[in-house]
């Protein structure tokens, strides 16, 4: 009702409408390219801190900007604090006075619900969790309905999948899945199943993630949800290619490469090339895989996608063993073991077998590869325990 040219006769109907227009700009100012984009956004964020539709401008905002925050957590992130900073400006539901359409508390929520989003995807699970949970809080205090406190499960289930709390998310996640149900909210269904075919992923069920995959891809529109449909289309291409169908993924990743391009989701891009390259890998076409993945390390290194990088050189690795390269072989392990990575990696006991079978001259491409698995398992939110390759291949 908020698309038609003609201004709304009655009051709430102009409130709404100018603070949605308001909302369309200040998220066009956040997309745009450059450092200055968010300075821009909440500059026009203050410029409409006396303006009676304020309150629907910064609620519209938050629900504009959500689909859009996979392109850059980081940025929305902050636009998420700047929302919440100007709501002061807003009066609480409680407060003395004339009604308000848009109270305080509201507003709260969904930046809280942005918060978390942006939080999960920069691999702060417990952070989106704490998030989400104070959007929990804000909608109750605003006396919101079942939907948005499913919304709210949506993301604290997102989150306790990343932070390996599987019971918890799973509860969670289905609890919301009824609600967008009962209210008819295919695109939010759909982000649910895709959320829960993350949850086994992350427990080594590809099998059974692929059936969550193939419901999210029928409910999502590759347009309205294209952020989400991107992921789930990824995302499945993964798991395809874990349970050994290479020419399914291979379709499956060439169905969402223009829409990652067109979407600007360069991470989503490297994951896409990395699924390629491994299935020509798997396929025997290593000369081919190994150009593949050194480019895709150097796109990852300009970047600065620290665990891209270090899944590129692992696979590089691998395909100068099964070359018969070992010197060069040796070498790259040097190089991974001699670079600069986070302190979670370093710690990593995966990190460690590498580093000793170097020591040892045992790093046969099995072994890199199994590491290889298991740290790209781990950039997808997999939480398991790393086993040594020398338990696993006795079924231990």
């Amino acid at each position: 009702k908020f698309k038609t040219k003609n201004r709304p006769a009655d009051r709430l109907g102009r409130l709404a409408h100018d603070g949605r227009q308001f909302a369309a700009d200040i998220v066009k100012a956040v997309l745009e390219e450059g450092a200055g984009c968010l300075e821009k956004a909440k500059e026009l964020l203050g410029k409409i801190e006396a303006d009676p539709s304020r309150g629907y401008a910064y609620l519209y905002a938050c629900q504009l900007a959500m689909p859009k925050v996979p392109t850059d957590p980081a940025k929305f992130l902050g636009f998420a604090k700047a929302v919440a900073e100007l709501t002061k400006c807003l009066p609480f539901l409680r407060d003395k006075g004339p009604a308000q359409p848009v109270c305080r508390e509201q507003v709260l929520g969904e930046s809280a619900l942005v918060e978390s989003s942006a939080l999960n995807f920069l691999g702060r699970a417990e952070e989106a969790q704490s998030a989400a949970s104070a959007a929990r809080s804000h909608f109750l205090a605003a006396g919101e309905d079942s939907f948005a406190l499913a919304l709210v499960d949506f993301f604290e289930g997102s989150a306790a999948t990343f932070a390996g709390q599987f019971s918890v998310a799973w509860k969670l996640l289905k609890g919301a899945r009824s609600e967008f149900q009962l209210y008819g909210q295919e695109n939010w269904q759909g982000r649910t199943e895709a959320a829960l075919g993350v949850l086994l992923v992350g427990k080594e069920r590809y099998q059974s993630a692929l059936h969550f995959y193939d419901g999210a891809v029928r409910l999502l529109h590759p347009e309205l949800d294209g952020a989400a449909y991107t992921t789930t289309l990824v995302n499945r291409g993964f798991c395809l290619v874990r349970v050994g169908r290479l020419e399914a993924a291979k379709a499956a990743y060439a169905r969402c490469i223009s829409y990652a391009r067109r979407l600007g989701m360069s991470a989503h891009l490297l994951m896409i090339r990395n699924g390629l390259a491994t299935i020509e890998l798997l396929k025997g076409n290593t000369t081919r895989a190994l150009r593949s993945f050194e480019r895709i390390s150097a796109d990852a290194t300009e970047q600065g996608l620290e665990q891209f990088v270090l899944c590129a050189q692992l696979r590089i690795a691998e395909c100068l063993s099964r070359l018969g390269r070992s010197d060069e072989v040796a070498q790259r392990v040097s190089a991974i073991r001699n670079s600069v990575f986070s302190e979670a990696i370093l710690s990593d006991p995966a990190y460690r077998e590498l580093c000793e079978s170097i020591g040892n001259q045992a790093a046969a491409p099995d072994l890199i590869a199994h590491i290889a698995d298991y740290f790209e398992g781990r950039n997808r939110g997999a939480r398991t325990s790393y086993k040594p390759l020398r338990l696993v291949a006795n079924g231990s």
